[in-house]
This record gives structure tokens, C-alpha cells and sequence, in this order.
């Protein structure tokens, strides 16, 4: 299912239907040797909502916004972490850039009621477009332009392809800000915009508290060569955080030393 404009093309795909008995083959087989093509064939409606145990975990909610002063940096960032955790559905967009130069672009939902748990979407700086889904029945899935012949099934996931085929991928990076990020300072409050992302999320315009810091992580990647999902260890990174007066994360942004840099803009959370 290639997409079908520019905003597409830019932005990611139109919204696959996956059909029970592509669901079921899928589990069966490892890949599905059809083809870019007709790996991404338009499929139908009708799938049933993914079982509650193939969507984030939810906690319950422990600190509150109005409860805390925005000074109080460590526990507005677990209180961002916890406000997307939290969240039954979500909507990201995000970049990569190296030495300020971008590197490649994706975005990645959830959403219950869909027929995928989650799925994300990421196109090289090279152009080469890359999806990845959790797809109840099937488990994770992925297809690539290249280094790929069609759908596959990850049997044997590594841990890249449990974190880039699964919400924590989105999820992930907040929680590690918690328990890795020192030296966070609150910058003061700035409105930020967030321009309009994929599946109709508007531009929105939020006012936000701006903490920054340093931290570590792991970058997600793909290597086209292989098709393999790849994970690098980013540390002492320089990052900015914007949560917004309820406490949901609306923006954040690192650089590592070594110039690779990430900005991830979380446009839908309800």
C-alpha cells in the first residue's frame, strides 16, 4: 500500500487493514515472499480491538500536575513519563539528524480499536521507507523497500525489533530520561507548536515547562544492508523536555556528543 500523495509520502502511509486470514498466515510463516508490492496490499475492515494484553501497560497514576511545582524538576519528568504511560492512545512524530543535518523522519501510534497494537513507520534519509507493527494473533511484524522480500515475521525478535515493533518505542525514552537524567534544571515556560502530524492530530499550540539535562538512551535504526532493526547506546546526551501544564510531554530533543540527534513531538494524548 504505497502511499497515495505527498503528504504521504512525507508523513507515512495510509492506514493498513489486515484481513484474518493475512493474520493467520502471518503467524504461520516467517516471510511472506510476495514482494514490497504486494506486501502492503490494501486489506479490509472488520478486525476485532487488540486484547488488552497487546496495549502499553497502564499504572495508576501516582502524582498529578496541580500536586507539584513545576520547580521540582525530577518529579515533573516522572510525572511526563507517567502521563504517557498512562495515555490509552497516542500519536508521535519525530526526526533524526546528524551534525544538524536530518537523517530520517517516521512517526509512531497507538490507538485501541485498531487493528495493529501499535505501529510505526520511518523513512531514511536515503528515501527508504520501513514499517513496523504489533500485530495482535501475528506478534511483531516488518517490511522494508529494501533488505526485505515482504512482510515478516520476527520469530525470534531481538531486543531492536522488541523495542521498535512495540509502544516502547515511545514509551522507552521517557522512562530512561527518569532514571538516567541528571543535572536537570527547570529553564523556565515557553509556548511551543506543534505543526500538524499524520491521521488528522491539528497543529497545536501548548504552553509548556522547559527542563533540560543530560541523560542516556538507545536510538533505534535500520541497516538495509541486512534488514536488521538495529539499537545504538546514546549517553551524555544534551536534552530539552517541554511538559505542558497537565503534566503530558509535548516535546522532547537531545544531542550526543558525537553529534546524532533526536526531536520527538508528541502531538495526541487522551
Amino acid at each position: 500500500m504505497p502511499p497515495t500523495r505527498q503528504e504521504s509520502e512525507d508523513q507515512g502511509p495510509v492506514r493498513p487493514h489486515w484481513l484474518l486470514s493475512l493474520i493467520m498466515a502471518l503467524a504461520c510463516l516467517a516471510v511472506v515472499a510476495s514482494g514490497w508490492s504486494v506486501a502492503r496490499l490494501t486489506l479490509g475492515e472488520g478486525t476485532p480491538p487488540p486484547p488488552a494484553e497487546d496495549r502499553p501497560e497502564v499504572r495508576p497514576p501516582s502524582v498529578r500536575a496541580v500536586d507539584l511545582d513545576p520547580a521540582d524538576a525530577e518529579l515533573f519528568l516522572e510525572l511526563a513519563a507517567q502521563e504517557l504511560r498512562t495515555a490509552p492512545a497516542f500519536h508521535m512524530s519525530y526526526t533524526q539528524s546528524v551534525d544538524g543535518d536530518e537523517a530520517g523522519h517516521g512517526w509512531a501510534r497507538h490507538r485501541p480499536g485498531s487493528d495493529t497494537a501499535f505501529e510505526h513507520y520511518f523513512r531514511t534519509a536515503s528515501g527508504v521507507q520501513v514499517y513496523r507493527y504489533d500485530l495482535p494473533g501475528a506478534g511483531f511484524t516488518m517490511t522494508a523497500e529494501k533488505g526485505m522480500s515482504g512482510m515478516t515475521v520476527l520469530e525470534s525478535p531481538s531486543e531492536a525489533d522488541r523495542r521498535l515493533c512495540s509502544a516502547e518505542f515511545v514509551l522507552g525514552f521517557l522512562d530512561d530520561l527518569v532514571d538516567s537524567a541528571t543535572g536537570v534544571e527547570l529553564v523556565g515556560t515557553e509556548e511551543i507548536t506543534l505543526s500538524e502530524g499524520v491521521w488528522g492530530s491539528r497543529s497545536s499550540t501548548h504552553t509548556t515547562h522547559r527542563y533540560t539535562g543530560t541523560f542516556e538512551s538507545l536510538a533505534g535504526g535500520y541497516q538495509q544492508e541486512t534488514g536488521h532493526n538495529t539499537l545504538t547506546r546514546i549517553t551524555d546526551a544534551d536534552f530539552d523536555l517541554w511538559v505542558d501544564e497537565q503534566g503530558h510531554p509535548r516535546r522532547l530533543s537531545y544531542t550526543s556528543p558525537d553529534g546524532f540527534g533526536e526531536t520527538y513531538d508528541y502531538h495526541a494524548l487522551s
